[in-house]
This record gives structure tokens, sequence and C-alpha cells, in this order.
């Protein structure tokens, strides 16, 4: 009988982890990117046009740390029909709770 290996409980480090959501509830954009990449980067979510193009309704993300802690849990909102941020909220490693309103 094979017996499986333990795999290490913290997985992903240093990595942010983005889903994108249609109004239909359809994933439109996945991605495990680093984190450096995610601070620093540029998304398609930055511009009206992306929104748009993607019909992106909502965006949540987890943000790991370099130990595979949680930094931060979020979620944001855009409206499609001009491309604009709606609002949404971010649940820091700290326990803190921010919700952001466009």
């Amino acid at each position: 009988m094979r017996t499986l290996g333990v795999v290490g409980h913290r997985a992903i480090a240093d990595t942010a982890i983005l889903i994108g959501f249609s109004p239909e509830a359809k994933c439109v954009y996945s991605a495990a990117i680093p984190l450096s990449d995610y601070w620093d980067g540029i998304h398609v979510w930055d511009s009206a046009r992306g929104i748009q193009t993607l019909r992106l309704e909502k965006l949540h993300g987890y943000l790991f740390d370099s130990k595979g802690g949680l930094l931060q849990d979020f979620e944001s909102s855009f409206d499609i029909d001009n491309g604009v941020f709606k609002g949404g909220w971010a649940k820091h490693a700290d326990g803190t709770f921010q919700q952001n309103d466009a």
C-alpha cells in the first residue's frame, strides 16, 4: 500500500490569488501571481475598458505573505456599464475589516 507524503499546510507563499466574476457568476479572470507583481503591476481592472471587456463585476483576492500567512482577503465590485470601481471590502491579517465605498 502506498502512502501519500505530507503536504505543507502553507503551500501558497508570497502570492496573490485572484478570481474575477461576471454578473452571471462565471469566472472571467483568474491568476496566481507573485505578490510584488500584484502590488506594482498593472491589472485589467485598472482601466474601465478592461473591466467592460471582461464584464468583470467582482474580483476576489487572497494575498499570502512569504511564510504562507494570509495577509488579506478582499473583494472589489465594479460597474460593468461604465467600468468604475463601486466599492469593496478587505479583511486584514490583524483582524481589521475595511469597507471601501466609491
